[in-house]
C-alpha cells in the first residue's frame, strides 16, 4: 500500500497497509462461527508489494517465471503454509488473470489454493473530482484509492476451503461521510478538498469485504 497525503489522523480505514510482514492467525481479521476447531486454521495477511506501473505487467512478470520478487512471495507463502491468505499489493484485473497465475505458481511450488477471490476495488478508480485538493483532476491521488490505473495495488483472497461468494457483503462503495462517528479532515471549517470531494470520497482506499468461507468445521467470516 501507499501512504496518501490527502489524509490526516485519525485515518480510520484509510491507513496504509503494513510492509512485507506475515501475521499468522490474525485475530482481528476473523470472526469464527465455531470456536471448536478439530485442526488449527491458519490464516495470514501479506502485503506482497507486487504492484506494477501499468495494467497487465504483473501477469507478464508472473508468466515469465524469472522475477525475484514474485519468487520471494511464492517462497514466503509456501513456507508459512496458511489455509487462507489475504493478499495486498496485487494488481486487479477483471478476469483475475494475475491472481490465477500467482495461484498456479504456488500450486507448482507445492502450495495449492484452488479457491480464489477478488472484486473490483477502489484503488485507481477514477472519482471524477479533485480529491487531492491540488486544483487538478484525474491524477492517481484523485482516484478513490491511490492508483495510476484501475486496480493497481489491490487485494485478493486465496483459500484451500470453498469461498461462499454468493454470501459476500461488499461495503467498498460506503462513503466516508456516511460512517457513523467518522472524522473527515476539516480545514478552516470546511472539508478537505471541498464539499464535492467530501460528498464523493469512499471510506475504503481499496476494498471492504465480509466474506464467508466454508471450513471443515463450519463457516467463518473473513473481514
Amino acid at each position: 500500500g501507499r501512504d496518501d497525503p490527502r489524509q490526516t489522523p485519525p485515518r480510520l480505514c484509510r491507513s496504509a497497509y503494513a510492509g512485507r510482514l506475515i501475521r499468522l492467525l490474525l485475530p482481528a481479521l476473523v470472526l469464527l462461527a465455531s470456536f471448536a476447531q478439530a485442526e488449527p486454521l491458519r490464516i495470514a495477511t501479506f502485503n506482497t508489494e507486487l504492484s506494477r506501473k501499468g495494467p497487465g505487467i504483473l501477469l507478464r512478470d508472473i508468466l515469465r517465471g524469472d522475477d525475484p520478487s514474485i519468487a520471494s512471495v511464492v517462497q514466503t507463502i509456501t513456507a508459512a503454509n496458511p489455509d487462507i491468505i489475504a493478499l495486498q499489493g496485487i494488481d486487479y484485473d477483471l478476469e483475475l488473470s494475475a491472481l490465477n497465475a500467482l495461484a498456479d505458481a504456488l500450486t507448482a511450488a507445492g502450495a495449492p489454493y484452488p479457491h480464489r477471490f477478488a472484486a473490483p476495488p477502489n484503488a485507481g478508480r477514477h472519482s471524477g473530482v479533485d480529491l487531492e485538493g491540488d486544483g487538478k483532476r484525474g491524477g492517481p491521488r484523485d482516484a478513490q484509492g491511490y492508483g495510476r490505473f484501475f486496480g493497481q495495488g489491490a487485494m485478493a483472497i486465496l483459500s484451500r476451503h470453498p469461498i461462499m461468494t454468493a454470501q459476500l457483503q461488499d461495503f467498498s462503495t460506503l462513503l466516508w461521510r456516511d460512517l457513523p462517528g467518522s472524522l473527515y479532515p476539516i480545514i478552516d471549517g470546511s472539508p478537505f478538498a471541498g464539499t464535492e470531494a467530501h460528498a464523493t470520497q469512499r471510506l475504503s482506499s481499496n476494498s471492504h469485504w465480509s466474506l464467508p468461507i466454508q471450513t471443515p468445521t463450519g463457516p467463518i467470516t473473513l473481514l
